[in-house]
């Protein structure tokens, strides 16, 4: 039985037919693609549970593709590239990608990165919350994980939901970046800091009225982040 519907995209035949066989020998239903025309084809048809996406494409390239997945669900992205500039490792979790791949790569990191993902997002999903928070201008509904900031809903990227509800539903806790990454990305690596403070920074703008001076998502500095919530109602 398969674990799930893996989508591949990656121009370069040799890694492309790699990465098929081994996320296949893992369990996985795979369909593959060598350009952003023939992965929409494939969407067009059936929408994976995760897609991993090389960003140096032919015709366009991963960065856009993930938008596009974006624009219609929040299944896990992962991005593969061989750039290792911070600027674009950014501008693709800001895109919405879940997690980065840099090139070379060891097919079990990426088979375990997918496994974490999937997991991840099962959890997300499968939430039994029934409330809803509210505070001030805020509101989580921790049931449907809508947010709305004074009445208007908040457009948020599947990472940055899930890194907002971990964090109000333990208020006022202390969390490192690393024990952040760890329990919403599922896997310890050199990049967690980076990428929790790259999703920080993105869910203040989309929450705090004034990002610079934050209200919920506070830092303590020399230890990490913590979920305030001011009593008001």
């Amino acid at each position: 039985m398969s674990d799930g519907h893996i989508m591949i995209v990656e121009d370069e035949r040799d890694i492309r037919e790699l990465l098929r066989l081994c996320v296949e020998s893992s369990g996985f239903h795979v369909t593959t693609a060598g350009s952003v025309r023939e992965a929409q084809a494939l969407l067009g048809n059936e929408l994976p549970n995760l897609a991993l996406l090389d960003i140096n494409l032919p015709d366009g390239d991963g960065m856009s593709l993930c938008a596009e997945i974006r624009n219609r669900s929040d299944i896990p992205v992962i991005l593969i590239t061989c750039r290792k500039e911070g600027g674009d490792i950014v501008a693709g979790l800001e895109g919405g990608a879940n997690d980065y791949i840099v090139k070379p790569f060891d097919v079990d990191v990426v088979i375990a990165r997918i496994r974490t993902q999937l997991r991840s997002y099962a959890y997300w999903k499968q939430s039994n919350y029934k409330n809803r928070l509210r505070n001030q201008e805020l509101s989580i509904d921790l049931d449907s994980c809508e947010v709305t900031v004074s009445g208007k809903t908040v457009g948020l990227s599947a990472k940055e939901r899930q890194l907002l509800l971990f964090l109000a539903d333990h208020p006022n806790q202390v969390f490192s970046a690393s024990l952040l990454y760890d329990r919403i990305w599922g896997l310890e690596g050199t990049s967690e800091e980076n990428t929790v403070s790259v999703h920080i920074r993105y869910l203040r703008k989309k929450i705090e009225v004034n990002p610079s001076e934050p209200k919920y998502i506070q830092t303590v500095r020399g230890f990490g982040y913590k979920f305030c919530w001011v009593e008001d109602y």
